[in-house]
């Protein structure tokens, strides 16, 4: 994935392998959940566009702890 690989301002390679981590999880989480949500659209399959947009929500939560944490 190209966004698990972004260099974001201030962090080296010498920054915190937890926020790199953090961060990574929420990137594949987001895009899981757009994946779950658009099947879930396309199939007209209420529990699944739930499921994405949970998912969603989720990666939102990790990344602004993430951010707020190291930031």
């Amino acid at each position: 994935m190209l966004l698990a690989q972004v260099d974001l301002p201030g962090l080296g390679r010498e920054g915190p392998d937890d926020l790199r981590s953090l961060l990574t999880t929420s990137f594949i989480l987001l895009a899981v959940g757009f994946l779950v949500g658009t099947i879930g659209h396309i199939t007209q399959i209420k529990g699944l566009v739930i499921a994405g947009i949970s998912m969603i929500f989720v990666a939102t939560a990790f990344f602004v702890l993430a951010v707020g944490q190291y930031g």
